[in-house]
């Protein structure tokens, strides 16, 4: 199972939270872009004031029908009487907006992608549909989008352009050409890939150390774990650090040390866009990648194990320290209770060089856009239906107490992760575990629950006060995960190409990136040494890199 897999049905094990799962930075810190993007203006948003006077949540009389994608799965659960076609949102939206939605057809959601591309060839697409990059890019060549820019200027509400132009208007970026928008940015958590160390804090006291710091404290603590035997069971079962096949955030938190950073364009001082994982500190990064697996910290087993086998893994108490995301207290390291119900999880920095310092990757964290089919009737539809979301779900809406006491709150709706019946699909406020986090670590050095005020933390500090089930994790995660990333500051370091895939990444890049991690993982586990860093340059350039390097530097131009 892949990190994406699992990442989309958290919702199955914890109850009614939100988990959702990139700045182009004019500032620079060695070798990158490294400036707040929370605080940077936006270009879509400025000097556009509606032409004329708009309601964004104006309601069509009569109402109009808008066809979208449903989407089944298994926590895709809906309250008696209800169903995919007919339930709480949907009357909501025809109450308020006058939006009728009707799903084109429904599809489990593993087979939503392959459904979704075959229409887009036969140009059978709804009103309005998710997609990703690659499907964006491709509809947008084949003239089968509206263009959005006017009904974003004219509708697009305050707490919607919040949320889709939060840290600036990256995410708008793939969605243009001509100077025209033809997309809207589905935004998750603006942290959502970024790494944060979590430490086994029983381990920790077992071994009698502390909390690693440095790149080398975090080889001594990796070792201990895998020597020491943390877990007194009198076996040699347990690893140090976990690493999954596809050297996800375990690798870059090793890296970053190095200030390497895999996998992501990274924009130089001289303005030129360089592939992170072909530049010299990538060698050192593996290098202690490869000291750290011969002794054994690192689990031996890595180049086997998928993130979601890793995730078992520590899960069942196998591993000390975990690199993950913020909200990774709720899977895997909540089961670790479960089976160690003494164990607990301490969230860290990830670690520094031996000077001290440190400039965090923070890959993109739009993914997917909205997008409205060409010839649609009411383009704006989409924009107001977006408002409306926002108005429900984010913090100030006029409509919070509506979906979170109303709705949510109530008990015919328990369980029922009411979140994904958005329409016309889900969206996230990109800086609101940032908020909420805030709150709790106030109200928790307060111990008064009264200053979490935020619709979406309030419950969440009740189920930790009432020990209710993931209580723990929601203090770990928006108290020290979220602590951790507010000690990141403004050090971070942002994918630099927002482009839609080049020519020849279509046709080089997926074998480019098989070659890397076949490289990498070889050099780790002791297979190959580690001059064979150099090789591996060599050959990405010579099958494809060094022309995918030459377009990605005329889109750097050209935007």
């Amino acid at each position: 199972m892949t990190y994406k897999q699992v990442r989309s049905i958290i919702a199955i094990m914890v109850a009614s939270v939100l988990i959702v799962l990139s700045a182009c930075s004019s500032g620079t810190n060695e070798g990158g872009s490294a400036t707040k993007a929370p605080e940077q203006p936006s270009e879509t948003g400025k000097n556009q004031e509606p032409a004329e006077a708009t309601d964004p949540l104006g309601k069509y009389d009569p109402p109009i029908e808008v066809s979208v994608i449903g989407t089944t799965g298994t926590n895709v659960l809906f309250a008696e009487g209800e169903s995919i076609d007919d339930n709480i949102m949907t009357k909501t939206y025809l109450d308020i907006l006058g939006i009728k939605f009707t799903n084109k057809w429904v599809t489990d959601a593993s087979q939503t992608v392959e459904k979704l591309n075959l229409a887009i060839n036969t140009n059978n697409i709804p009103d309005i549909t998710k997609v990703d990059l690659t499907q964006m890019s491709r509809m947008i060549n084949q003239d089968q989008l509206a263009d959005l820019t006017e009904a974003y200027e004219k509708y697009a509400s305050p707490l919607l352009r919040q949320a889709l132009e939060y840290g600036g208007d990256n995410g708008f970026a793939p969605a243009k050409k001509d100077g025209k928008i033809y997309g809207m940015p589905i935004p998750n958590d603006y942290y959502e890939n970024v790494a944060i160390m979590y430490i086994r804090k029983d381990w920790l006291e077992k071994v009698g150390l502390q909390p690693p710091k440095t790149i080398d404290e975090l080889y001594q603590v990796a070792t201990a774990f895998a020597e020491q035997d943390p877990d007194g069971n009198n076996k040699a079962d347990t690893y140090g650090m976990a690493l999954d096949n596809a050297l996800g955030m375990g690798f870059d938190g090793v890296a970053a040390a190095f200030k390497a950073y895999r996998a992501m364009w990274v924009k130089e001082d001289n303005g030129q866009l360089v592939y992170g994982s072909i530049q010299p500190q990538m060698k050192d990064a593996l290098a202690k990648l490869q000291e750290l697996y011969a002794s054994k910290a690192i689990d031996q087993e890595f180049g086997a194990k998928d993130w979601g086998k890793t995730a078992d893994d520590i899960g069942a108490g196998k591993g000390g320290i975990y690199f993950g995301a913020f909200w990774q207290p709720l899977y895997p390291l909540q089961t670790t209770m479960t089976h160690t119900p003494d164990s607990d999880w301490n969230a860290y920095p990830i670690p520094t060089a031996a000077d001290g310092s440190l400039v965090v990757k923070r890959p993109n964290n739009v993914f997917s856009w909205m997008v409205a089919s060409k010839g649609i009737e009411h383009p704006e539809a989409l924009i107001k239906s977006m408002n409306l979301w926002a108005e429900l779900w984010i913090e100030g809406g006029q409509y919070n107490d509506l979906f979170y006491k109303d709705i949510q709150g109530s008990e015919k709706y328990q369980g029922k992760e009411i979140h994904q019946y958005a329409k016309p699909y889900f969206f996230d406020d990109p800086g609101k575990n940032m908020v909420i986090g805030q709150q709790f670590k106030e109200a928790a050095d307060k111990n008064d629950g009264t200053l979490v005020t935020h619709p979406d933390g309030i419950w969440k500090w009740d189920a930790y006060k009432n020990n209710e089930p993931n209580g723990w994790a929601y203090y770990k995660y928006l108290l020290e995960s979220e602590d951790v990333l507010a000690q990141y500051g403004d050090k971070f370091i942002h994918e630099s190409f927002l482009g839609a895939p080049t020519e020849t990444m279509t046709k080089r890049l997926a074998n480019l990136n098989k070659l890397e991690v076949e490289t990498f993982t070889k050099i780790i586990m002791g297979k190959a040494d580690v001059n064979a860093f150099d090789k591996f340059v060599e050959e990405w350039k010579s099958l494809g890199g060094d022309d995918i390097t030459k377009e990605v530097n005329e889109w750097a131009a050209a935007n």
